[in-house]
């Protein structure tokens, strides 16, 4: 009969937190990203000149980003897009996603660059560093809403892995 000493047993656990580091850090919860109830989203959207050949408003590309960072979340903390004076934005509950997109003329096409940046009021916990990269999109004649929703999905797929990661 073969007996399992409690130092065997640490010495497996041990080994199996080694092996798993990565795993446990990349699911590690950030203070910042704790007790998320709502996501807000404010817009902005910068064109050459006041010309937009994508028709894309702050208002428009809110709903958007809302609607594609809401299905990478499962709508789970609700998310939605917020006016400039809404009360909830200073509410420590709320998660602020600015999203901001640059529309510019490049060789005679037009390129859409989109960039996003996350604030908390009232949280000691900092933003990490990142979280999203910025996405880039060529537009040919009009905005193709597939390639705007692949473009938002790329910028906030990190953010969403991280509020699903954190309680």
């Amino acid at each position: 009969m073969m007996r399992i000493r409690p130092a065997s047993l640490l010495a497996a656990a041990l080994l199996f937190i080694g092996l798993h580091a990565p795993e446990a850090n990349a699911m590690s919860p950030l203070p910042f990203f704790q007790r998320v109830e709502r996501v807000g989203l404010l817009c902005a959207v910068d064109t050459a000149g006041g010309v937009s050949a994508a028709d894309l408003g702050e208002g428009a590309l809110c709903d958007r980003a809302a609607a594609v960072l809401s299905g990478l979340t499962a709508s789970r903390p609700a998310v939605m897009a917020l006016a400039p004076n809404d009360a909830r934005i200073a509410d420590p509950a709320t998660l602020l996603l600015l999203v901001h997109a640059t529309l510019r003329a490049e060789d005679g096409r037009w390129m859409l660059a989109l960039a996003a940046t996350l604030q908390r009021a009232g949280s000691d916990a900092t933003p990490p560093f990142f979280v999203t990269p910025p996405q880039a999109l060529h537009i040919a004649g009009s905005l193709d809403e597939a390639s705007l929703d692949a473009a938002l999905g790329r910028l906030l797929d990190p953010l969403a892995r991280a509020l699903r990661a954190n309680p």
